[in-house]
């Protein structure tokens, strides 16, 4: 009987002391949150998801469509574009744009063009840009719009893209 009563101390025991590492293991609390995983090929981890003010188009009085865009072009190319259409015809239409990279803590102008036009109810602004492989890109583009006597403005940024 002391013999049996051994055993069962001895695996009771046994299962005890393998459990304790595993009861000291279990987070407890709040953990902190891990930082985003570096995808393959990217030299900075993907930047935090962009939080855009909610901002309607149609509130604006002259500016209907309005926005910028990246895309791969091929090798080290980045094709960037943007398009602005108004209501009516206005006296003049202008895009500053500027292509931005990812260094892994912000985001810095890479590139920049403007583009103009008089008497026009749409413009469209395209450039080709090289660009260093590894990091994010995005387009911020802000469009005006300008009647003669008012002028209307708004900004738009792309969605960001792994070269």
């Amino acid at each position: 009987m002391l013999k049996q009563s051994l055993s069962s101390i001895l695996k009771i025991t046994l299962v005890a002391a393998l459990s304790v590492p595993a009861i000291l293991s279990i987070p407890v609390g709040s953990t902190a949150a891990a930082s985003p995983a570096i995808v393959s090929g990217a030299l900075t981890a993907p930047p935090p998801p962009e939080e855009h003010a909610v901002h309607s188009l149609a509130a604006l009085k002259y500016i209907y469509q309005a926005a910028g865009n990246v895309s791969p072009g091929g090798g080290l190319t980045a094709n960037v574009t943007t398009s602005t259409t108004t209501y009516k015809e206005m006296k003049s239409l202008q895009v500053d744009y500027r292509l931005e990279r990812w260094t892994g803590s912000n985001w810095v102008t890479y590139r920049s063009g403007t583009k103009s036009k008089t008497q026009t109810q749409s413009l469209s602004a395209q450039s080709s840009w090289t660009v260093i492989t590894g990091y994010y890109y995005r387009v911020v583009s802000t469009h005006t719009a300008n009647d003669g006597t008012n002028s209307e403005n708004t900004t738009d940024i792309s969605n960001n893209v792994l070269f």
